[in-house]
């Protein structure tokens, strides 16, 4: 079940703020962050730092029982410079400790994803490398058997979960988190799912 989808169109535009698609809470840019042509449309431009923050509500509360997912698409502009560099990140609450996130390695344009669960934290590394100055569809998928990351379309990596996953309940950045370094490039057509997704539709959100 899609819960939010920012598509960044200009349409969904009106001064720092970015509408849902899907009628929920707008995401707020900071100031760092800039409306670009992307992939098909409009996309989000970060250069290395700042992010859009979505408010926490209900409504985008994420639950391992459920199931849920969050897929985008992304292109990495600059070269591997030493730091993590984020992607995404959701805390358990406000103004608490991060419950999921995902970022580029300091060396490499693979991704680590997070999730946090009752004994701490878990993570998968993507096998894949993310193409430089290329766009791609990335998607994390996590259901009550573990985690799953797909890479345009394709499952590149799965890691089963021992221990129930701490609820998504905070904010969601995209980008980096505050203070912290972020994604240099562009992001675009950002989809939360309350939800568990099979391959055939991601593999149709990669393709679209």
């Amino acid at each position: 079940m899609l819960i939010a989808h920012w598509t960044f169109d200009i349409g969904t535009i009106d001064g720092r703020e970015v509408a849902d698609v899907q009628g929920g809470p707008a995401a707020t840019l900071d100031e760092s962050v800039r409306i670009v042509p992307g992939r098909d449309g409009e996309a989000l431009s970060f250069g290395g730092a700042g992010h859009a923050v979505v408010p926490a509500v209900p409504q985008l509360v994420l639950s391992q029982a459920f199931g849920f997912a969050l897929a985008f698409h992304v292109k990495v502009t600059a070269a591997p410079d030493g730091e993590w560099r984020g992607l995404f990140a959701k805390p358990a609450g406000e103004h608490d400790a991060r419950s999921a996130g995902m970022w580029l390695y300091p060396d490499a344009t693979r991704v680590r994803t997070q999730l946090f669960t009752i004994k701490g934290p878990d993570y998968v590394d993507s096998r894949r490398a993310l193409p430089l100055d290329e766009w791609a569809h990335v998607a994390f998928v996590v259901n009550s058997d573990g985690m799953f990351l797909y890479i345009d379309g394709q499952l590149d990596v799965a890691v089963p979960l021992e221990h129930a996953v701490v609820p998504l309940s905070g904010p969601l950045y995209l980008g980096s988190e505050p203070g912290k370094p972020g994604l240099t490039g562009l992001l675009a057509d950002f989809r939360v799912y309350a939800s568990a997704l099979d391959e055939a539709t991601i593999h149709s959100l990669a393709q679209a």
